[in-house]
């Protein structure tokens, strides 16, 4: 069962990177956070007035920027370490208040209630740990739920998950941060509207319609290209060309 943390002793949060107070803002008198690329494409994803499960939260800075922009009126904070949860806490008295946004020590999704939340954000985790919080959680199989996940590794094994297990990729894009390019995507269960094909696993739903998606694309098409090496010189040469298939396809796309 979920555990409801209390506040942690007042701090003020690093001034650098995500969660960087704004200086021009003020929410009800509190200075505004800021938000990279990378949370900012997440934050974008979200529905108005949705409630939302934010899934290693780390410091809250997602949902404190929800709440202080107005795009959302609550939210639980969620995190399976104590010590991000007390650094939330404090970070949640310091810009919004502690009505609009609880701390709850949870793993994955085990603490959060089907009815609690409408849009499930996972971000900053690796592929395979986001595959382990969706199974572990069959309530996110409805299509009145939305994810928003950003994987750090292995986009290509949970983009294969979530196709077999019947969910439907919405939107995708990326986003460049600190010369790293990531990518987010929502998605919601839907059987009948899975994406199939070769390509999928690699790049998903990204369109070249941005500079942030077709470096994405590059990124993908640089580790394809590097993948059908190894297999030439490991002597699989039916499998690398087989990758090199791929790579002509996606090549067609950027160019």
């Amino acid at each position: 069962m979920s555990a409801l943390l209390q506040r942690g002793s007042e701090q003020r949060p690093s001034d650098s990177g995500e969660g960087q107070a704004g200086d021009a803002k003020k929410f009800c008198g509190r200075p505004c956070v800021s938000l990279g690329s990378r949370l900012l494409l997440c934050a974008s994803m979200v529905r108005p007035f949705s409630k939302v499960a934010d899934i290693g939260t780390d410091h809250a800075y997602l949902p404190i920027y929800l709440v202080q922009n107005g795009i959302i009126c609550s939210a639980i904070a969620a995190d399976i370490r104590e010590k991000p949860l007390k650094t939330a806490d404090t970070n949640i008295e310091h810009f919004v208040g502690r009505n609009k946004i609880i701390t709850r020590l949870s793993n994955g999704l085990e603490g959060i209630l089907p009815t609690e939340a409408d849009d499930i954000i996972i971000a900053g985790m690796g592929g395979k740990n986001i595959i382990n919080i969706i199974e572990n959680a069959p309530w996110v199989k409805d299509k009145k739920k939305h994810l928003i996940l950003q994987p750090m590794t292995s986009e290509p094994e949970l983009r294969v998950f979530l196709s077999n297990e019947g969910f439907s990729v919405i939107k995708e894009k990326a986003a460049e941060e600190d010369r790293h390019i990531y990518t987010a995507m929502l998605v919601s269960f839907n059987p009948q509207n899975t994406a199939k094909g070769e390509l999928f696993p690699y790049i998903g739903a990204i369109k070249p319609d941005t500079h942030e998606n077709r470096e994405y694309i590059s990124k993908q098409l640089h580790r394809l290209k590097k993948r059908a090496e190894g297999l030439r010189i490991s002597g699989k040469k039916r499998e690398a060309k087989n990758i090199d298939g791929l790579i002509s396809e996606i090549q067609n796309i950027i160019n």
